[in-house]
């Protein structure tokens, strides 16, 4: 995104290799979302897949390999779609401008001045947590594409970033997940929502007995219909679906933050285990960024913050759980808790193991083997799964859900 003249201020990241660096250089020339303008609607992979593939041990040569197979639906924001900086857009009022997709070169603009002007860190948790309704827009690309630009570290990387959330936002929640919403009677369940705990699967298992009994319909403000990525945001807006993620004792609040962000990592894989599909795979890879960016910035004075914007990521995940129908992930919850018999059962999690060949099981018993193979499918998806799922296991929680869900990945 950065004028011709400006490519000197380019900070090289140096454990990236000089040729992943001009990549990043090179692509930050072109638009980061050109669904609807060239269809070119994988334009935003390709930064992100070569950073993907460089931290999974993929060479020079792999990265080129992807590079010269890549479908090339791009478009240079100034040269091709002819936008310019009208400087209409201020520190003072870029709010005004959210979700105007012809003020990105605007966006940019201001935000890469207050980087350079203030703390990193202050500016990028200040910048989130004013756009945190319309996180999960464009099924969450800009938040990830955020992720891997903080981690290279370049200032106008990250700022492209940050104007790619900006473009695409839109509030899909209306009004703020609250940290202590009224609680649910959950007679009908035979659980109990008064205790505090940190388990996300105990919330959903009460969700899922909870709905069993058919009481959602009755509580929803309008009809929901539509495809699972439409679905999912009409959820995140409806206060029931509020109150169900986050009244029925599964804390999310600055002071269990670490165990949180366990829980829903491994909920999240879990899910995906369940039903490997576009969303549920981004559920993984947006969680694996919303997590390396919390660990990276979090400080006492923003714990606060990160909590929030964890609490609209969780309602927009139990929205996920809920469009997938409420199947029971066995795995998820504790042993004290044993499966009710009812009717029209989900189907339970299957074996990740089940449709995988025996020659590959033998390789696949590290990551060492699972990087080897997503380096291998030169496929963008798999690549970043198993970069998410590796990252999240080191750094999150040493859970075989996230081994699991790599392997479920591979083609």
């Amino acid at each position: 995104m950065k004028n011709t003249e400006k490519t000197a201020d380019f900070t090289p990241a140096a454990f990236m290799s000089a040729l992943v660096n001009d990549e990043l250089l090179k692509d930050s020339f072109y638009h980061p979302n050109l669904a609807g303008i060239t269809q070119g609607g994988m334009a935003n992979h390709y930064p992100m897949t070569i950073m993907a593939m460089q931290a999974l041990g993929g060479s020079d040569r792999d990265i080129l390999r992807f590079r010269d197979n890549w479908p090339g639906h791009r478009a240079k924001i100034r040269e091709e779609l002819g936008l310019a900086d009208q400087n209409e857009v201020t520190a003072q009022n870029w709010r005004q401008y959210l979700g105007r997709s012809h003020k990105l070169v605007e966006f940019r603009r201001v935000f890469l001045a207050l980087l350079q002007q203030g703390d990193t860190a202050e500016v990028i948790t200040g910048l989130l947590d004013a756009m945190k309704p319309g996180l999960p827009m464009g099924l969450f690309h800009p938040l990830i594409r955020l992720s891997f630009a903080t981690s290279h570290g370049d200032l106008g990387l990250i700022a492209d970033a940050l104007a790619y959330v900006a473009i695409r936002y839109q509030d899909l929640y209306l009004q703020e997940p609250a940290a202590k919403p009224a609680s649910f009677n959950l007679s009908d369940t035979g659980l109990s929502a008064s205790a505090t705990h940190y388990e996300a699967g105990l919330s959903w298992l009460s969700i899922r007995q909870w709905l069993q009994q058919g009481h959602l319909p009755g509580r929803l403000s309008r009809k929901i219909y539509g495809g699972s990525i439409s679905i999912c945001e009409q959820l995140c807006r409806e206060p029931v679906i509020h109150q169900l993620a986050l009244g029925i004792g599964f804390d999310i609040n600055e002071y269990g933050l670490t165990k949180v962000m366990a829980s829903i990592s491994q909920s999240a894989a879990r899910l995906y285990l369940f039903e490997p599909a576009l969303t549920t795979l981004h559920g993984v890879t947006s969680c694996q960024a919303l997590a390396e960016l919390t660990l990276r910035y979090i400080s006492p004075e923003t714990r606060a913050v990160y909590a929030r914007l964890w609490r609209y990521f969780w309602v927009w995940l139990t929205a996920l759980y809920i469009e997938k129908g409420c199947p029971w992930l066995s795995d998820l919850f504790h042993g004290s808790y044993p499966k009710p018999e009812l009717a029209n059962e989900s189907k339970e999690v299957q074996n990740p193991y089940s449709d995988i060949k025996q020659e590959q099981q033998v390789e696949l018993a590290g990551w060492p083997g699972l990087k080897r193979l997503a380096l291998r499918s030169q496929e963008v998806h798999v690549m970043k799964m198993i970069y998410s799922c590796d990252w999240l296991y080191h750094h999150i929680s040493e859970d075989e859900s996230f081994q699991l869900a790599a392997m479920k990945a591979l083609p």
